[in-house]
């Protein structure tokens, strides 16, 4: 997508400056502006020949006397419509002053251009065609009923606009222009001044160039886009911001906010004799729980921090001084350490690395700069820098990489950047966010602390659906203000509080409140129905597209759905490849589907196809135009939401094969619970309760080993978690019963996302909740694995009133005393072990290769018993290689035999197992088992 320059930064007289800057590089030489002051209509006048084609003999030129007017709206309204209505005032205005006789104008010109930052809508019938053919008419519209005089017959020929995509356009292709207009400079034009570094830089030279660059990112990279949500496109991120609650291992609480600038303040030198241990972060959140929102208002922070001293642009003061108004407002006092932050997104990186290359974190930072300065900046000076200077550096979005050729690579990319960089003693603030369903993989937990975002609590959602209402609806008063009523009267509703659980989650609950005045009762009809209510929004608007949305809904809805499954399984393989289709894939979907519906003629399967992709262009309901002339969901849930309605649309035995081949995949987890969602939405009870014996009995088949790692327990969690059973008793206890499978088989390995399901199933009724409850205290005196995992469910789920921590503690402390031994080599213990077997040579001939696999992991205990597993680097053993080990039968049926022989206190060994099979096996791609 194109830059967007903040236009309205510029002043009126700067503006009318930059018009002439395009102008005089666009026309060439023979330009001529006139300044400030009266001007009769003209910024600036030229006389020759504009050619408007690339070609020499393109006919589309002008030729003689041409007029420049600039026209700057001071505050720009993202409604094209709102911009039109406004701009044809502005131009009638003026149009009218050069068709009056008795104006004091100059002569009229052969030729006006009209200069705008005002943003009007390219779909057919709608902005520019409205604007071309109104200007058309005016040419020969005559003065006060005269006929005689018009402004054809005075001499003007032709009018054109350049409107704001134009604008950015330009500017994108003449950097010198920008280069002169300080509000229009992107992080890419600052890095030009790059060229003045040698590779012999020190670093407190480089430092007044970043000072810059952090504050012109202030301005930049504020955005979050609201596209989707029916108000204003993008708001800036400290006005929209929460700060989220958080729990680490041990289950205490804390905020994602609070956490990071505590730990930012000090010095995090691995060298310092007080170093503080696990300096780095990974913060995991569901899907829409605001991890990118977050991280990006963290970046702001330390950006403003950075640039504190620093004299910035108005703009950029403005940001940083709403951003320490957004430290009062959220109860912080934002960081004390002034750090230089990085934001970088991993699926770029791991675009960039591929499946079979070898790029390093430092190297990818170092191109990145040096394409977009036109430079060459070596590697060493960024690691000069980063090691002279405190720095923070926020990769989000591992849970996106998921390829299983790429996925190992960019783990292995980040953890050499940490342990290089604290080898050189730099003083490194790390966090990485992901998905729980990443959870299992516990990154380098040696050296990163885990938080994982609990759902939000009711005072929290309430306190975001208020103010996220007030922003959407800003300027819609009519609209707002009995939204915000309803929204006061749902809120002690009980359905309301199951789905309050993310940020996303509330803001398509106020979209849908307002648009249909119920909600839903479970998390796939949430989003399932904000669908259908954005097509019915977009399908009830005076627009050319209406009619086509009506009239064409089962072809383009179909679309939707099958967009979805395709990007889903690209994406399962892509190597970090954001999940874009191109136009010409998706046009052939389309005209598959239009045949299959058997509309009468070619020629008419054509016309509407035309007209379904030329809507695309500008947006389909969901779906929006992207890089690379292609189309994309903005939102990764929607695109899995989509897959799943198109999954689910088959016959029984075909379902069941498609829900028994993805259960065990991390990437089709939340694909997969929306089928099941679907399922309980819209089938029958026999489908229903196909689901329930899928879960029950996913860990019994052959094609996944659940002895080992089970899936059933995480399924019925995240069933549990989304509300599809809560109504209906016969399954609910079904699925928990299930789910407390966890306290007798493999330690969950995201006790969070247990402890949702555990806790929505809890509200259900009473008798739900004391089986939980009661099931839970009775673990405490249970088998050290069960113990532990029942000390940290009761904790999060709030479930142990009656029973005091101290008493928890008791009951717990004991266990963890006694096997709190850190295991060397995961190998060697097993292997220790291998006499208990009835033919212990043969075992360890057998079990050789595993054992040798596993002698290169470590499961060291940390935070109350939580279990790390790390693979030391080498260049033979993989996740998935010693997946593959235990996929033998002879290996696998020996190693259940052991395991089971272990003593109780040695469960963590058989926990670590379990999660290297969980990240090399379910990396694995399964798409290719759905027909």
């Amino acid at each position: 997508m194109a830059q967007d320059y903040p236009l309205e930064e510029l002043s009126p007289r700067a503006f009318e400056q930059m018009t002439i800057a395009v102008c005089e590089e666009v026309f060439g030489p023979g330009l001529e502006a006139f300044g400030a002051g009266p001007d009769g209509g003209r910024e600036a006048t030229f006389r020759g020949l504009i050619r408007w084609g690339t070609e020499p003999d393109d006919p589309n030129v002008w030729d003689g006397y041409t007029v420049i007017q600039a026209k700057q709206r001071e505050h720009h309204s993202v409604d094209p419509a709102n911009n039109l209505s406004w701009l044809l005032k502005q131009i009638d205005a003026e149009l009218e002053k050069w068709l009056d006789m008795s104006s004091t104008r100059a002569s009229v010109p052969d030729h006006l251009l009209f200069v705008t930052n005002a943003r009007i809508s390219s779909a057919p019938g709608a902005g520019i065609d409205r604007l071309t053919a109104h200007l058309a008419k005016w040419l020969d519209n005559p003065a006060s009923g005269d006929p005689r005089v018009t402004l054809r017959k005075r001499g003007l020929r032709q009018i054109r606009v350049w409107h704001r995509d134009k604008v950015n356009s330009l500017l994108t292709a003449h950097g010198s222009v920008r280069n002169g207009f300080r509000a229009l400079l992107t992080v890419g034009d600052l890095l030009e001044r790059l060229t003045q570094i040698s590779d012999t830089l020190r670093p407190d030279e480089l430092h007044p160039f970043l000072h810059t660059h952090a504050g012109a990112a202030l301005s930049a990279e504020r955005w979050v886009h609201f596209q989707e949500a029916g108000g204003s496109d993008r708001e800036s991120v400290e006005q929209i911001v929460i700060d989220l609650k958080t729990t680490d291992e041990d289950a205490t609480e804390s905020t994602v906010l609070s956490e990071i600038f505590t730990r930012s303040s000090a010095v995090l030198k691995p060298m310092m004799a007080d170093r503080v241990e696990r300096p780095h972060v990974v913060i995991t959140g569901r899907a829409g729980s605001g991890k990118s929102t977050i991280t990006k208002f963290v970046t702001q922070a330390f950006r403003s921090q950075f640039a504190a001293e620093e004299s910035l642009p108005p703009t950029a003061r403005h940001v940083r001084e709403a951003t320490e108004a957004a430290f009062r407002g959220l109860g912080t006092d934002g960081p004390t350490g002034r750090r230089w932050p990085v934001l970088i997104r991993l699926t770029d990186f791991a675009a960039a690395i591929g499946p079979s290359g070898d790029l390093m974190l430092l190297r990818f930072l170092a191109d990145t700069i040096s394409r977009r300065a036109d430079i060459d900046i070596k590697p060493n000076v960024l690691k000069r820098w980063l090691t002279s200077w405190p720095s923070i550096i926020i990769l989000d979005g591992l849970d996106e990489v998921t390829a299983l050729e790429v996925r190992p690579r960019v783990l292995d990319a980040i953890t050499y950047f940490v342990e290089d960089l604290e080898n050189s003693n730099a003083d490194l603030l790390c966090i990485v966010t992901t998905r729980p369903s990443s959870d299992a993989e516990r990154f380098m937990p040696e050296r990163f602390r885990q938080l994982n975002l609990t759902s939000l609590d009711r005072e929290t959602a309430e306190r975001y659906g208020r103010m996220v209402t007030q922003r959407r609806l800003a300027d819609d008063p009519d609209r707002r203000d009995p939204l915000l009523a309803s929204l006061e009267r749902q809120f002690s509703l009980s359905t309301m509080q199951r789905l309050m659980k993310t940020p996303l989650q509330v803001l398509i609950m106020t979209i849908i409140l307002e648009r249909v005045g119920t909600l839903p009762s479970d998390r796939y009809q949430l989003y399932s129905q904000y669908f259908d209510t954005m097509y019915t929004r977009e399908a009830g608007k005076p627009t050319t597209l209406a009619p086509l949305l009506a009239s064409q809904n089962h072809a383009i809805i179909y679309l939707h759905e099958t967009v979805g499954r395709v990007l889903h399984i690209k994406a399962e393989t892509s190597g970090g490849e954001k999940s874009v289709m191109p136009r010409g894939q998706m046009r052939e979907l389309l005209d598959a589907r239009l045949t299959e519906l058997e509309h009468d003629t070619d020629r008419l399967r054509t016309q509407i196809g035309d007209r379904i992709m030329q809507a695309a262009t500008e947006r389909l309901v969901l779906l929006v135009p992207a890089e690379d002339d292609g189309f994309a969901f903005e939102v990764r849930s929607l695109q899995e939401l989509m897959a799943a309605r198109s999954l689910v649309k088959t016959n029984d035995a075909n379902l069941r094969t498609r829900l028994i081949a993805l259960a065990p995949s991390p990437h089709w987890r939340a694909t997969w619970v929306f089928m099941a969602g679907y399922v309980f939405s819209n089938g029958t009870d026999e489908q229903r309760e196909m689901i329930v014996h899928i879960v029950e009995n996913v860990d019994i088949g052959e094609t996944w080993p659940g002895w080992l790692s089970p899936i059933g327990p995480e399924l019925a969690a995240a069933l549990l978690d989304d509300g599809l059973a809560t109504q209906t008793p016969k399954w609910l206890r079904r699925l928990v019963q299930v789910a407390l499978r966890a306290l007798t088989g493999p330690a969950p390995r995201n006790m969070q996302a247990f402890a949702d399901g555990l806790t929505a199933a809890a509200s259900a009724d009473s008798t739900t909740r004391s089986l939980i409850r009661n099931t839970l205290i009775q673990a405490l005196s249970g088998t050290p694995r069960a113990s532990h995992t029942a000390r940290f469910l009761l904790a999060m789920t709030k479930l142990d009133a009656g029973i005091s921590q101290a008493a928890l503690r008791d009951a717990t402390e004991p266990i963890l005393s006694r096997t709190s031994e850190t295991f060397d080599c995961l190998g060697t213990v097993l292997e220790d072990h291998i006499s208990s077997l009835p033919e212990p040579g043969d075992a360890v001939v057998a079990l050789r290769p595993l054992l040798d696999a596993l002698n290169f992991y470590h499961a060291p205990p940390f935070g109350s018993g939580e279990v790390g597993v790390t693979l030391v680097h080498n260049d033979t053993v993989t996740d998935n290689s010693t997946a593959q080990l235990i996929d033998d039968p002879h290996t696998a049926a020996l190693l259940e035999v052991l395991i089971a022989s272990l003593p109780l206190e040695s469960w963590r060994v058989p926990h670590g197992v379990s999660v290297i099979y969980e990240r090399g096996a379910g990396r694995r791609p399964v798409s290719d088992q759905l027909d």
